[in-house]
């Protein structure tokens, strides 16, 4: 086992190298990257998280087909030709399925609607905080037209027990 360095080295491509083809070993075979990262780290001597970092923050980007291909190949990703059938088999009489492809379809095609739905509903809140404040000027005119009238009353009272 080699020591783990505990100041901040550059990587060398020999490290990058050896991290990738860790990881794509591991990928191939089913594995997680997670045992990848603790074997490479153990290899390269340093830390796991390093391991993790590097990879996804450089090394991911860079190697991404080839990383695609090899997920490919044994499974581990979904493809736009995979299969999914309805749960009950059936939908109005007929034996239907999915693939992936129309899934998402789908689903892109709710999250469109729910941000419809919410532009919609922020100008409803729009409407009824004007609605409100428009309530309360009426209220107000309300209460100073109200209070006018009693003084008028009054005032008529008085001018009546004068005369």
């Amino acid at each position: 086992m080699s020591e783990v360095k505990t100041k901040y080295e550059v990587w060398s491509p020999e490290q990058d190298q050896l991290l990738l083809q860790t990881v794509l070993k591991h990928l191939g075979n089913g594995s997680s990257q997670k045992k990848a990262f603790e074997e490479a780290a153990d290899k390269i001597g340093r830390t796991q998280a390093a391991c993790a970092f590097r990879f996804n923050a450089v090394l991911r980007q860079q190697h991404n087909e080839e990383i695609l291909s090899v997920s490919h190949k044994k499974g581990n990703q979904l493809t736009s030709s995979m299969v999914i059938p309805f749960p009950n088999g059936d939908v109005h009489g007929e034996n239907k399925t999915l693939n992936w492809q129309q899934v998402l379809d789908f689903l892109n095609s709710q999250a469109l609607e729910v941000q419809i739905m919410q532009q919609q509903l922020n100008e409803i809140a729009e409407e009824n905080r004007s609605l409100k404040e428009e309530l309360a000027n009426y209220k107000e005119v309300h209460n100073k037209l109200e209070s006018f009238g009693m003084n008028i009353s009054k005032m008529l009272e008085l001018y009546d027990r004068v005369q």
